[in-house]
């Protein structure tokens, strides 16, 4: 789900002229496009900025109006500018848990709302 009014940019490095000035850059994709991977399951909200060459987990969350710098690893919930994983979610959408409740340990939460189980160990989610 891509959000109202996402930004996906397409290049680290941007200009608009040759080095010398004397031409426009050609618009057509060149060396310096990348690409943003954004898999499955994954949700983007509205207003939301994401850089290039970045890859967007499976399941993640993007709060509204985030500025995405870094990829997102998979399950994450990430908010801010620029945004920070402050979480897990379900593939339902439901938030599991924060990450600074979990001080690092390995814990296995339950969804409250469709009861699918997950490991979450050192940040790396994994459904079971």
């Amino acid at each position: 789900m891509i959000g109202a009014g996402v930004i996906f940019t397409n290049d680290r490095y941007p200009r608009a002229a040759t080095p010398d000035l004397q031409s426009l850059r050609p618009s057509e994709p060149d060396e310096h496009t990348r690409l943003t991977v954004v898999r499955r399951g994954a949700s983007i909200g509205a207003g939301s900025v994401i850089g290039c060459d970045l890859s967007i987990g499976q399941f993640a969350l993007i709060g509204m109006g985030s500025v995405v710098t870094r990829s997102v690893p998979d399950y994450h919930l990430v908010i801010g500018n620029p945004a920070r994983s402050i979480g897990a979610v379900c593939r339902c959408g439901n938030p599991l848990v924060r990450f600074s409740r979990t001080n690092g340990k390995a814990v296995h939460v339950l969804c409250s709302d469709c009861h699918r189980s997950y490991a979450i160990n050192e940040r790396i989610v994994q459904e079971l």
